[in-house]
Formats: C-alpha cells, structure tokens, sequence
C-alpha cells in the first residue's frame, strides 16, 4: 500500500502536475495495487511526497519503517529545497535522464535520483475516426516569429492547419484536433516528460518536433523566465520530447530543416506508428509497476509484500481539510475563467 501526499490530486483542472497523480493512481488500479491519499505521513510504510514542500520538510522526523520517494512536482532547482533538509533517507524521482543530468551538474547529492516517467492513459487518448484533413501546430511557450515561419511554411505549401496555444484550450478540443490531424508539428519548450506530447503519440498521431537547443530557449512570462539562472539556461541535453524515436516521427533542431522535414512528414506520416510506442513505452500499467519497484530497488519492499499491506495510523493529512479543497476550488474557478478567456480571443 501506497499513501500519495499530493495538492495536484485535489484540482480540478488537469495540469502536468495533476496527470501525474492522477495516471499513476490510474494505473494501480489497473495492477490491483492498494493504494491511499493524502493520509498522515506515517499512516503507510510506503510514502509518496508527490508535489507537497511541507510534508516534504517533515520527512526527517519520520519513524525509520517509513520508506519515501519524493518528487517529482516538488521544487524546480536543488537550490529551491528548504536549506538543510536531511533527504538522505529517500529517493527523488524526475521524469526524464536529462533532468537527472540538471540536477547533478548543479551539485544534488542528498539522496539517489530515479527516471520514472508518469503513464500515459492510451484508454482516454485512442486513435480517432475522422478522416485526416490537417496538420495540427502545437504551440508551447516559443517564440512567435518561429510560429510564424511554420504557419506561412504550411501556407506556402496550401496545408490546412490546426492552432493549439498552450494554457488556452481543454482536453476535449485537444482530442477533437488530434482526430482529424495527419501529423503534429511540436513548437515546444523544454519539458522533462512531455503528457500532452505523449498523449498526441497515444492517438497515433505522429509528430514532427522543432526541438530545442538548450534549456533557456522559450518565452514565458518574466517570473517564469526567472526560475533559471543565464548557466541554467544554457544547459543543452535539454529536450521539448524526451520519450521518442524513429516510429513516433521527425526531430529538427534548426529552421532551416522545416521545409524538408514537412515535405517528409506530407509523404509519410501514414508510415509511422507512435501509438506502439507508448503502449511498449509509457502505459498506466507498466509505469505503475515500475513505480512500485523503486520500493523494491531501495528499500527492499516487494511487490507481493504490498499487496498485502495494510493501515499502520489513522488519521490525515492537512490536503484532506476543507481549507485546502476550497483553496484549489477558488484558483481552478479563476484559472477556468482564464482559459475560457483566452479561447475567445
């Protein structure tokens, strides 16, 4: 049995974050895995500090039967951690080898880092019915004059096209685009899993990704922007599609690829198949599993062992309190004005 302490399992509109929790839960469900949430944090020997600093900072005074994987929605930098927080006793996991990688360039060495992506749901995101009519354009946090040399590309070339905006659409449109799409083309930032990405590839859509060079490439808002430093920034393994290889589609690094690149995925889009590789890759299932596991590898906890697990406390944790239910209502309320908004313009 696993207690999971995460905020983002109280939302109501799905995020990165939210995905997270919520396909793992998924997929425990699908392996028969007993599973809590946002019990005491002693409640299960098995502890998952999903996306929450202040059950994070109370790790330490644990009992020493309590075993913790933290991350990986909890801080963006080592430097963000609360100062001199004992996490030796855990293992923090971060969703792609390229963030390991960031995280060990800058100096972690508090506790042993674990690549454990989230699954995908490849029952929600299935292959459509529609016929195939357009190239779908992802837009995520780029700079607009690279949208705009895709889009006056696909004119030039009289493609039909789709406009996806990041933090301006549902899931339901995202589906309903991906439908009739042929193939994507991915103007993303860096992301160290990618959800919405992989969920595309779930459709067996295949993608033609613009990657990025380095970390810093993006445009976001200053307070975004200033959660890296200029050396952070430079850091280059970075990726916009970490989970991804010759059957899900193309990657570019330049401009000056696109126009080639679009002419192949125009003549061959029906030759790849991406949805394989997820259902290999990145199911609720096999990623649920893998999960559990890092019990197992650290700490000596079997699969079978949990199973058979039961409550050791009762009792709950601040995330079940009314306080912070009506908290994350208020800001989803208003982030769901936002998006409606901004759908409109």
């Amino acid at each position: 049995m696993i207690n999971i302490i995460s905020k983002s399992y109280l939302r109501n509109i799905q995020s990165g974050p939210k995905k997270v929790v919520d396909n793992l839960i998924k997929g425990l469900s699908h392996i028969g895995y007993p599973y809590v949430t946002n019990r005491r944090l002693d409640a299960c020997t098995r502890l998952w500090v999903h996306d929450d600093v202040a059950a994070l900072k109370l790790v330490p005074s644990l009992p020493p039967e309590i075993k913790v994987v933290v991350g990986p929605n909890l801080v963006v930098m080592p430097r963000n951690l609360p100062k001199g927080l004992d996490l030796s006793r855990c293992v923090y996991i971060h969703p792609s080898n390229w963030a390991i990688k960031l995280w060990e360039t800058h100096g972690f060495t508090n506790c042993p880092m674990y690549r454990w992506p989230a699954g995908i749901d490849t029952e929600g995101f299935h292959p459509g019915k529609k016929n195939k009519q357009y190239v779908l354009v992802y837009f995520k946090q780029r700079y607009e004059h690279e949208l705009h040399t895709i889009v006056e590309l696909l004119k030039e070339k009289k493609i039909d096209y789709k406009l996806i905006v990041y933090g301006a659409y549902g899931e339901k449109q995202y589906k309903e685009f991906l439908d009739g799409a042929t193939y994507v083309i991915w103007l993303g930032r860096h992301d160290t899993q990618g959800i919405a990405l992989q969920e595309a590839l779930a459709t067996n859509t295949p993608m033609l990704i613009w990657d990025v060079q380095k970390l810093g490439e993006w445009n976001a808002s200053e307070k975004e922007m200033s959660i890296f430093t200029e050396e952070e920034k430079a850091f280059e393994p970075a990726t916009s599609a970490e989970y991804f290889d010759e059957t899900c589609g193309i990657k570019i690094k330049n401009k000056g690829e696109l126009k080639n690149a679009v002419g192949y995925m125009e003549q061959n889009w029906q030759r790849f198949s991406p949805r394989k590789y997820v259902l290999e890759n990145l199911s609720l299932e096999k990623q649920a599993r893998d999960f559990v596991e890092i019990y197992n590898k650290y700490f000596g906890l079997s699969f079978e062992q949990g199973l058979r697990e039961v409550i050791l406390r009762p009792g709950n944790w601040i995330n079940r309190g009314f306080g912070p239910r009506a908290k994350f209502f208020l800001k989803d309320l208003t982030r769901s004005a936002i998006r409606a908004y901004r759908r409109m313009i």
